[in-house]
């Protein structure tokens, strides 16, 4: 199972919403829906480093900094 994220609208604001749990993208979309949730993204992983946590991201595409 995956962690999927999720956001909900409000007067034309949007806020965190719960987490879905699903085996992939389209059962949480469809779970979002039926909801009335955002679905935003999925939940990869935190990295804890002392008292700091912070995510990580995953890129697709190979970046060049300059």
């Amino acid at each position: 199972m995956k962690i999927f994220l999720t956001e909900v609208e409000e007067d034309g604001k949007r806020y965190a919403g719960p987490n879905i749990l699903a085996e992939d993208w389209k059962k949480a979309e469809q779970a979002a829906k039926f909801n009335n949730l955002i679905l935003v993204g999925e939940f990869v992983e935190i990295v804890t480093d002392g008292d700091l946590m912070h995510y990580v991201e995953k890129f697709e595409d190979k970046r060049v900094l300059h």
